[in-house]
């Protein structure tokens, strides 16, 4: 089995350059001889594919993200079982474009706590999942005329939601 070195979380409002981020470090590590895995944002598969709180069909902002938190678990336990497939010397770090607790900002506290309970589990302990947390403000907040939704059909917010967001992240 691999030797996973660190699981890494780059979070932040929207448009804070997390994935283009993710890239580089990607390339960065694969160059000091570390195999990276990069788990992708879920909120922005699962818009994609069509499951949205926003337009048309919308779900709740509850349900969504809900299961944005499950796919999130999910894919993180998948990521970490197949640490076996690797060779016993391979240094391997994961990459996470968002986190478990990314899901707070999106709901308030009250609501947040409320999910945690049905789902039995709990803030810390997530949090302990990973090794580093890296926060990104969004471009909003500092450069409102770079904020765009141009570059993701996923990105819903507008700039002071996206303001909002990265506050409460």
């Amino acid at each position: 089995m691999g030797k996973l070195v660190a699981k890494i979380v780059l979070t932040g409002g929207p448009c804070a350059g997390k994935t283009t981020t993710i890239d580089r470090i990607e390339e960065h590590l694969i160059e000091k001889g570390y195999h990276v895995l990069v788990l992708n944002e879920c909120a922005t598969e699962m818009i994609k594919g069509g499951i949205r709180p926003f337009g048309p069909h919308a779900a709740t902002v509850y349900d969504f993200e809900n299961e944005v938190l499950n796919l999130q678990l999910y894919k993180e336990q998948r990521y970490k079982d197949f640490l076996k497939n690797y060779c016993g010397n391979e240094k391997i770090i994961i990459l996470y474009d968002r986190g478990t607790v990314d899901v707070k900002a999106y709901l308030g506290e009250e609501k947040y706590e409320q999910m945690l309970k049905e789902n039995k589990l709990n803030h810390q302990e997530l949090l302990n999942e990973y090794d580093l947390v890296i926060h990104m403000t969004t471009v909003a907040a500092n450069m409102e005329s770079r904020y765009s939704n141009s570059n993701n059909t996923a990105r819903f917010e507008d700039s002071q939601e996206a303001i909002d967001v990265d506050n409460k992240i």
